[in-house]
């Protein structure tokens, strides 16, 4: 009676909580596979950034920075490979093999390579430019500038350099970087990183280079430079390699042609008397231990100013005054001064040079004007200048330290190719041959024939900047660890002659 009373009924009220227990532990169940889930998805995320959708993800998220240009001194630690040594390493990967090691290199790209222990790949040699190309939006980086080159020691191995720039700057990336000119991408001043491993259907090896330091270029014996610049943001659809294999054969091919109808300027790889040909070399902009910036360009150039020299005209300079303030330019025309906004906006100013002094013709006591009959030959070694070459200068005592050494030790590096760290060069010389921007020094103890040295057959190649004044011939030079001369090549010829050739470093009074 009790129990109609209060309408209570056991085994009904036992049944509904069995069912809610069960209901609510296939929900928790769910909830931590969710969860699982979600953490080892957001794993796979964060370790995969090649992949376009995820890259676009964290990019969105603002997990993702972008590339960075890297100093010198703080680049991620790494392997200076020549190509034939990057050819005996990846030739014998497999195809899984090299999937995975390309996914890891361009993840390292990405993740500025603060996630790795492994040692970067960066390549060095010398190559020629088999074709270039402008980067579209299309590509993995949306401007700038690919280079197609061969090695020149060792043909087996193709790179596509790239050279990401802003869009004004392709057209002078373009008229710079053509058909047949070389590279030289050395261990001292460049840090082209391998984000990419293609093998090619002919059996050679493929390889995408990035320069991490974006900096400045020039090419030797010529006029101009150009800034690279980090991209901003990288479109991963594009993929690499940037060179697809029906536009790689068809740049081979033209190449091959371009070979058959300019045969002296075929690359060798003997070693030559001196420089031939053009060459793409990097230039340093920013003083040594300034902090570079991660992204934009790098500051212009500091350019020579022209030394009036007697006998030679000066070219006038024009400078029209604007109100605009000047825009910033990655390309600095060398020997050319910067155009500043003057007050006027309507003013011209026209600096003019002086005329040359010239000096008065030599006449016979008869008063018959005076000519040479004959004039002497140049001396061996002497090659013709430079017009335009710029690079950075120090006062005596400020240049970046590096290991110095004397015409002797260098002898001994002769042939080895990449010398594998900054050297210069420091001694007491004498000026044999003297031009507008080389000169031609033999050591002060060379050419004793009571006393026979190994320097009798060295010969140092002096290249001055833009504007410099070279020593005249028959002077002598006393360059001490203040004052060096930088080494770029040490070359041995057939004949047993030791050529030097060296810049000339250290500002001039």
């Amino acid at each position: 009676m009790a129990d109609n009373f209060y309408g209570f009924d056991d085994g009904e009220e036992q049944e509904k909580g069995r069912d809610n227990l069960f209901l609510w532990t296939i929900f928790i169940l769910l909830l931590i596979g969710v969860a699982a889930a979600c953490w080892m998805g957001s794993f796979y995320i964060f370790g995969h950034p090649e992949d376009p959708r995820w890259y676009k993800l964290l990019r969105k998220m603002g997990k993702l920075d972008s590339p960075k240009r890297f100093e010198v001194t703080a680049a991620p630690p790494g392997e200076f490979l020549s190509p034939s040594k990057l050819f005996e390493k990846y030739s014998k990967y497999t195809r899984l093999e090299l999937e995975k090691e390309n996914a890891e290199l361009i993840r390292n790209y990405l993740k500025n390579f603060r996630e790795t222990k492994k040692l970067t790949p960066y390549i060095t040699g010398r190559f020629n430019i088999i074709s270039s190309y402008e980067l579209k939006k299309g590509d993995i980086f949306p401007s700038g500038l690919v280079a197609l080159a061969q090695s020149i020691d060792y043909p087996q191995v193709l790179i596509e350099h790239t050279y990401p720039a802003a869009a004004q700057n392709v057209p002078v990336l373009r008229t710079m970087l053509q058909t047949g000119l070389d590279m030289k991408i050395e261990r001292t001043n460049d840090l082209s990183a391998i984000i990419h491993i293609e093998k090619i259907a002919d059996g050679r090896l493929q390889f995408t280079l990035v320069p991490l330091l974006y900096g400045v270029y020039a090419v030797k014996q010529g006029v101009g430079t150009f800034s690279l610049e980090p991209p901003v943001d990288l479109n991963m659809e594009g993929g690499v390699p940037l060179t697809k294999p029906q536009i790689l054969k068809d740049a081979v091919a033209a190449y091959v042609q371009y070979r058959r109808a300019h045969p002296s300027a075929e690359p060798s790889t003997e070693t030559p008397s001196g420089p031939a040909a053009p060459e793409l070399v990097r230039v340093d902009t920013v003083e040594p231990g300034t902090k570079v910036p991660e992204g934009g360009t790098l500051p212009a150039m500091a350019v020579a100013t022209p030394i009036p020299v007697p006998g030679k005209a000066t070219p006038r300079h024009v400078a029209v005054a604007t109100p605009v303030a000047t825009p910033r330019t990655t390309v600095a025309l060398l020997n050319t001064p910067t155009p500043r906004p003057l007050p006027t906006p309507t003013s011209t100013l026209i600096q003019t040079t002086p005329p040359p002094v010239v000096a008065p013709p030599q006449l016979s006591p008869n008063g018959v004007p005076l000519k040479p009959f004959i004039a002497s030959a140049p001396a061996p070694g002497t090659m013709p200048a430079v017009q335009g070459a710029t690079w950075r200068t120090y006062p005596p005592g400020r240049a970046p330290s590096a290991r110095a050494i004397s015409p002797t030790e260098a002898t001994s590096l002769a042939g080895r190719g990449d010398l594998g760290e900054k050297l210069y060069l420091q001694g007491d010389f004498r000026v044999t041959a003297s031009g507008e921007n080389r000169a031609v020094l033999r050591d002060k103890a060379a050419g004793d024939a009571a006393n026979p040295s190994p320097v009798d057959s060295v010969r140092i190649i002096v290249e001055y900047p833009a504007g410099a004044v070279p020593p005249g011939e028959n002077s002598m030079l006393n360059r001490d660890g203040s004052r060096p001369f930088e080494i770029r090549d040490i070359r041995k010829g057939a004949d047993g002659q030791v050529n030097i050739y060296v810049r000339e470093i250290i500002a001039q009074p």
